[in-house]
Formats: structure tokens, sequence, C-alpha cells
């Protein structure tokens, strides 16, 4: 679906796919300047497009952590706040470089955190886990304006939050929450000249963020979509060189906090949100995507996580797992509408708990759709109230629900690998020290016991059964906070050199990440382990659904409401495209009898492959408790003692110290000192090997 656009082509690189080309943004009658850094562009193209007086932000600043957190803290001044009258409008504003006492009788001071208006801000700025929690920091920046103006903007924080504007006290909210923009909606009245603003953020556990957003008008989606795809020009990543990304312009009128994302056979997208709405999007596999089109398919739903469109006997048929049933819905009439609500299979149950989410459904090869369970959750732990809560099932073509395995906790991401194996992603929580990736088998266990009471050979009281082990532990914070949707790519190398590999979407930390699997038979059968890597960062939103269209691209859902994410905008879509020019990337990593063999993308510079400089290793794991979480635990430093090159893109690691066995052990593997043979170093150079079980024999690797 080729369709013109109102682009004129500036220059093609004569390479095969013809995603490298670059286009020039037509923005009507508004010039673009490209200035200094991102953030000011951003920021003046912005104030034109919206016809506001221009705001020049300064960048923001924190200072933290200052100890305490518990209830009525908030409200205690603390030493910054002793400056609150320099704050005045016009005033001379905060000593930035005064020094204060905080935590462990650390000296802080205030440190520069960002320049791009409008992003969610961590402040979580130091390694030691002890020092982002349980404390209170402060944020600063500058708005400064020619004339006086009335800015409406949102903001939220996690946790608790004191917001200042030029010295007034205008949110007081003392309460533990995560991350929401949407909790308070105000007017800033910025008056001519300088004007201060003073975030104070409490934090417990879990995150420590805030963010505030000053376009709550909006600026027309289209002509938003044009200013990143020509920020993302000018200013670009070490990513976009090779994955470059654009956004989808979302309607005004459409909230598209996506809960479900496929392809359909002649190219459209199919959408469900989790308000309850079906959109079939025209056009968005173009590159780039500016004219896509939502046409409303089905609403009323009540919150799909899921969507999967299929032909049946001529007819478009798409399936969406509500919280309480799996729903087919078709236009019969055609005239582009469903109006057959069809309930497929209600066999599992609903109990009200706000946890109790459902997710698919995915088709397997024999027409089986795949459907995960959320558990409850109640005083810190999951609860399966309602039957086959925790729990994987499929359904059958003929409507019989066939349940598959239980112990999961919140299975929010549902994928198939070449072999036809199906995997979840599941969320770090109670019994789920980190995030991961397993493998459904049949009737295996995967940990959490919530769900333990709906297996029929099962009694409380009785011992747990076996666990499957998850193929891929996810490092929390390393690779991202909250995993979602699973998909492979079946592009056939349209996408790069990943063809078959697994990509799995963040949904907190806004970025993707891949997946290299190899199957295992082990005493008890076979299992998965592999490994994880970086692939793509800052999308506009927590990534909660993937897939690929039909034109090789990789289209990303995204959305924050309730769960939180970092990113600029509340949802949407972004489609990922790969420029043509392959990334020098770790490819797979194998496990190998005395450590690990590892393939790369290009061609590598023997003599930096060889040297065990190169290279650095640690293992850890988690623990296995009804604890939230688990920090990395037994860590120890595996030695790379020799690596060989065995092929042009292959090498063989020799490592004293290897681990397996006990909850899987993470191997990270750090290959900062790796040259690609023309001498660039990796783009992501690090790799994070799950291991299970070290093999007897050498792995079998395509010699590369």
């Amino acid at each position: 679906m080729n369709r013109l656009l109102t682009l004129s082509v500036i220059s093609v690189c004569s390479v095969a796919n013809s995603a490298a080309a670059q286009v020039a943004i037509d923005f009507g009658n508004i010039e673009y300047r490209k200035l200094e850094t991102r953030g000011a562009t951003e920021s003046a193209m912005l104030d034109k497009l919206m016809n506001q007086t221009p705001i020049r932000w300064s960048p923001w600043m924190v200072l933290t952590p200052f100890i305490g957190n518990e209830k009525g803290f908030l409200e205690r001044p603390l030493p910054p706040e002793d400056e609150l009258p320099k704050m005045a409008a016009g005033g001379p504003g905060p000593d930035l470089n005064a020094k204060y006492t905080g935590k462990q009788n650390r000296q802080i001071g205030w440190r520069k955190l960002s320049d791009e208006p409008d992003r969610a801000m961590s402040l979580k700025i130091y390694r030691e886990d002890e020092m982002n929690l349980r404390g209170t920091g402060y944020l600063y920046c500058t708005a400064t304006v020619d004339r006086a103006v009335s800015l409406p903007v949102t903001m939220g924080s996690d946790d608790g939050l004191r917001f200042w504007l030029n010295g007034k006290l205008l949110i007081d909210a003392d309460v533990p929450r995560g991350l929401n923009v949407e909790d308070h909606r105000l007017t800033l009245d910025l008056k001519a000249g300088v004007n201060h603003l003073l975030a104070k953020v409490t934090q417990g556990a879990g995150g420590w963020d805030y963010q505030l957003i000053t376009r709550t008008a909006r600026v027309d989606p289209v002509l938003d979509a044009k200013l990143q795809y020509q920020l993302n020009t000018d200013f670009p990543t070490d990513e976009d060189e090779y994955y470059r990304i654009a956004t989808v312009p979302v309607p005004l009128d459409v909230v598209l906090e996506v809960g479900g994302l496929d392809t359909l056979p002649d190219g459209r997208i199919a959408v469900c949100t989790r308000r309850g709405d079906v959109y079939l999007v025209e056009y968005a596999d173009e590159d780039p995507p500016f004219e896509a089109r939502f046409r409303l398919f089905a609403s009323g739903l009540h919150e799909p996580l899921g969507v999967a469109a299929r032909i049946e006997e001529g007819q478009l048929a798409v399936y969406c797992v509500q919280r309480p049933e799996l729903t087919r819905l078709v236009d019969t009439n055609g005239d582009g509408r469903a109006d057959l609500y069809d309930t497929f299979c209600d066999a599992w149950g609903v109990s009200g708990n706000y946890h109790e989410f459902a997710f698919g459904p995915k088709f397997d090869a024999e027409g089986n759709a795949w459907v995960t369970l959320n558990v409850g959750f109640c005083d810190a732990l999951g609860k399966s109230i309602a039957p086959y809560r925790g729990w994987a099932v499929k359904v059958t073509p003929d409507r019989r629900m066939i349940p598959v395995c239980d112990g999961l906790r919140s299975p929010n991401g549902i994928g198939f690998n070449a072999l036809g194996d199906c995997f979840y992603a599941d969320n770090q929580g109670d019994f789920v020290g980190t995030n991961k990736l397993s493998w459904m088998s049949q009737d295996s266990y995967h940990g959490h016991p919530a769900g333990l009471r709906w297996r029929k050979d099962w009694q409380q009281g009785d011992p747990e059964p076996k666990r499957m082990l998850p193929a891929v532990w996810f490092p929390y914070k390393k690779m991202g906070q909250s995993a979602a949707d699973c998909v492979m790519d079946t592009t056939g190398g349209k996408f790069g050199p990943f063809a078959g590999q697994l990509f799995v979407g963040d949904q907190f930390s806004a970025i993707v990440m891949r997946v290299a699997l190899e199957k295992v038979n082990g005493p008890d059968g076979d299992f998965y382990q592999g490994a994880c890597f970086p692939f793509r960062r800052g999308l506009d939103c927590g990534v909660n659904r993937l897939t690929f269209d039909n034109n090789g691209g990789m289209i990303a859902g995204q959305t924050d409401r309730g769960w939180g994410s970092i990113g600029r905008l509340r949802y949407g879509l972004q489609r990922i495209v790969w420029t043509g020019k392959t990334p020098f990337e770790p490819l797979t990593v194998h496990a190998a009898p005395r450590g690990f063999v590892v393939t790369f993308t290009e061609d590598v510079d023997a003599a930096s492959a060889e040297d065990v400089k190169s290279w650095s290793m640690s293992s850890y794991t988690y623990r296995y408790h009804a604890t939230y979480g688990s920090p990395e635990v037994q860590t120890q430093t595996p030695t790379v003692t020799a690596a060989k090159m065995t092929g042009p893109r292959t090498v063989s690691l020799t490592v004293d110290g290897l681990r397996d066995g006990g909850e899987g052990f993470a191997h990270e593997i750090g290959m900062g000192g790796i040259k690609a043979k023309d001498g660039r170093k990796l783009l992501h150079p690090i790799a994070y090997y799950t291991l299970h079980k070290i093999p007897a024999d050498e792995p079998t690797v395509a010699v590369r």
C-alpha cells in the first residue's frame, strides 16, 4: 500500500532495503529550524505548531535522596525548601551549587537530569539500591516567557508529591501510588520573565518517578508524528542508524490504550484498546506511516488485552479476550463494523478482582486459541479466587477449553517460536524474582501456587509440583521492568539479521528486547534456556503489544494507564523499520561444556575477540519466595580464561566458574572490547544467558 505522501525525497541510500530512504518533512507554513539540542528544537517547534507564546524551559535538575518517606513526612520542610522565597516569579532561584547531607550522611547536590520536555523522569540516579529506596527527592526547572501565559498541564508521581510554582504550593498529595500523569490537572499561571517549578517526591519501593505534561491541548497528531520523525533524523541515537522509529498518528478523538495488536492478511492492523474498542488501521505499514486511517470495528468490550484476526469462510473474524470470555467479532453485512458478538468460550472464571486480567488469544498451527489468565491480587499476594486464574488454557476450534499449565502470575505476553512451542512473559512479583520468559509445555507448573487449587490431582497441603524454570530471566532494570508481548521475527530478513528470534516488549521501560533460545534435553524432559539482549529503546510509551506488518516492519502498541511507563505519550502506535544497515551485535549465545559460543552479525576482529580482557562476566540468580520480587543473589564473577575464533563471526569462550542448577543462573556476558573487522564497536555489548544445564557436548552452531 504505497500511497502518495506530502513528503519530498532528499536522498536514497544505495542499500537493498527501501527503509533507508530519508524524507524531508512538510510542516506547511511553519518553518522548521534545527537548534543546538533536541529538547530546544522540539520545544520551539511545539510552541509554533500550537501557536503558543514560546516557553523556554531550562533543563530539569534533581536533588536526591534525603532520608524519610513515611506518611506525614512529605509536609516536613527539608533544607532545600529554605530557598522557596528565592523562587518567587523573577527571583534568582535556588543555589544549584549548594551541598546537603542526604541518606547515609552522603553529600548530595543538584544534578542535571533531562533537557527534553514532557518525558517521565526517574529519581533513581544511584547504583546502590539503598540510595534509591525509602527516601525523598526534589526536581527543579525554570520556564521563561516574554509575556504572561496560562498553561494547562497534567502531572503525576510515584509516590507522594508536593509541587510549587513560584514558591506557591499547588499540589499536596501524600499517597503511595504508581506514576499516572493524569492524577493532577492544573493550570500554571506563568508570569513574564523567569518562573520557578519545584517538585518534591517521596519513594517507598518500586518506582520513583515524576512526569509533567505541558502539551495537554496536544498538537495535531500528524504534525506531532512528523516532528518526532524529523527530530530522530536530526538528533539520531546510536540505534537510529539501524532501526528507525516512526509514530503512527492517532486521531485526537481516539484513546488508543493498546491491549491487543495483530496484522490482517490485507495489511491492515487490528488494534483493541483497554477501554473496550477495536479499530482496523489502514496504511500503518507505510514508511513513514503519516496517513494512517482508523476505523472503529467494535466497541463495548470489557478490557480486551489481546486481538487476533482470521479469515473464516471469506469473512473477517476478529477474536478478543475480554476478562470473562473469548469473543469472536464478525462483520456479517459488510459495512465495516462488527454486528456479531459471539461468545466463543467462557469456561474460565472471573470474580471482579481488579487484577484479573486475561490475555490473548494467539493461535497455533492447529487453530487453537491460547489464553493466559492473571491471578487476582490482594494483601500483597496473588489470589486465584475464580477457576483457572493463574493458568494458560487453549480453546479448540470446536470451542472446548483445554487447561495447559499453571503457576503463572501476570502473564502479559504470549508467543510461539519456530518449533511451534508456546511461551509467555511474566512480570516480577510474588514468587517471580524478576521478569521472565517461560515455555508453556503441557501440564507444566511455573511456580505461583495460587492456581494449584484448580488441578484435579492436587489438594491443599500436597507438595508443590516440580517447577518449570524460566527459559530466560530478564535482569530487572537492566532488561526492562514489565515484560509484555512476545513475537517471532517471521519477516525472512526484511527486519534485519534476526529472523526466527523472539522480540519482547517492556511495558514500563518503553523498550523492545531480543531473545535467542535453545532447546535442551534433561533427565526430566526437554526444557529451554537462552540469552536476552537489548534491542531498541526510546519509544513513545510502554510497549504492551507487538506485531510484524506485511512489509517487514514491527508495529509496537503502547499504553501506560494504571501500569505506569516512561515515555512522552500515554498511548499510541509506532513502527520500527530496518534501515538496511546491519548493526554489529551479538547474534546468539550457546551454552558449551567449558563456557559459551557467541556468534555475531558481522565479521569480527580476531585480535580483540581472542583477548580475554575484551570479555567480562558475572552470574547471579533470584530468590523463589512470596515476597514481591528479588534482588540479584549468590553473585559471583566467573572468569573468561580463553577465547578462540572458530569462524569469521564465531568465538568460543572457556569460562572458569560457570554455574547451572538452582533457580537458573543469569550469566551477564560483557563484550566491551570486541570490535568488528571494520573497526566498529558493538551496538549493545552485553548478553544475559540463563543457564540451567551445562551441556555435555559442544553445541551445533552454524559456522559464520
